[in-house]
């Protein structure tokens, strides 16, 4: 309880210098709030979520990456960051399956922008589950182990996360950012993909505000 209010007194700190300091976004103008909030993540000291909803095979995901990683080495420990890759259809499954497999082993960063770089620099096809069987072998899984990995009743379960999370989020394309499960960025009317994740670290800070 005390380090969720340490937590909480920060932001709440950090919210009236940005008020001061930045313009305030506003709802129907620089984001949208959901009708029906999605589920959230953040626990215990947390005070918010942003999810980023991305897809291996965007582009746009790709060129984002390098802006998510400074965000995320500034980012107050008390704001959760929930990549959700987004299964708008059936032939994403192997793409969502492969990350979930990275978060169930915890291979990180490195593996997940070796997936980035496989397919946008090496422009290599990583389609299906078997391509991506044999790419995770360089991660010292066999291909076997990896389809049991992505196939576990764990990843099934983030799967099926990430069906309901991409179908009830409003979102139109990738990547697209939601702060505490409510908040629809609009990245063009702030000013951009990085933009959008300090718009949604103020929106949370606003929110603290109000706990």
């Amino acid at each position: 309880m005390l380090k969720r209010s340490v937590s909480i007194l920060f932001l709440v700190l950090t919210a009236c210098w940005v008020q001061a300091a930045e313009p305030r976004f506003v709802d129907g103008t620089h984001y949208t709030t959901l009708a029906t909030p999605l589920k959230t993540s953040y626990r215990g000291a947390e005070v918010g979520e942003i999810m980023e909803f991305f897809s291996y095979g965007c582009i746009h995901c790709y060129n984002f990456e390098p802006a998510v990683q400074r965000f995320l080495a500034e980012k107050p420990d008390s704001i959760r960051y929930t990549y959700v890759p987004v299964m708008f259809n059936e032939r994403q499954a192997p793409e969502v399956r492969a990350y979930y497999v990275i978060e169930l082993l915890k291979l990180g960063v490195t593996a997940h922008q070796a997936i980035f770089n496989e397919i946008h620099q090496q422009r290599k096809a990583l389609r299906t589950d078997g391509q991506f069987a044999k790419f995770f072998t360089r991660f010292n899984l066999t291909e076997d182990e990896y389809l049991a990995h992505a196939y576990s009743f764990g990843v099934n379960a983030k799967v099926n996360t990430s069906i309901y999370l991409t179908g009830n989020s409003g979102i139109g394309g990738t990547p697209s950012i939601i702060a505490n499960g409510q908040y629809l960025i609009e990245s063009g009317a702030v000013g951009g993909n990085e933009q959008a994740l300090y718009a949604a670290k103020w929106l949370i800070e606003q929110d603290a505000l109000i706990q």
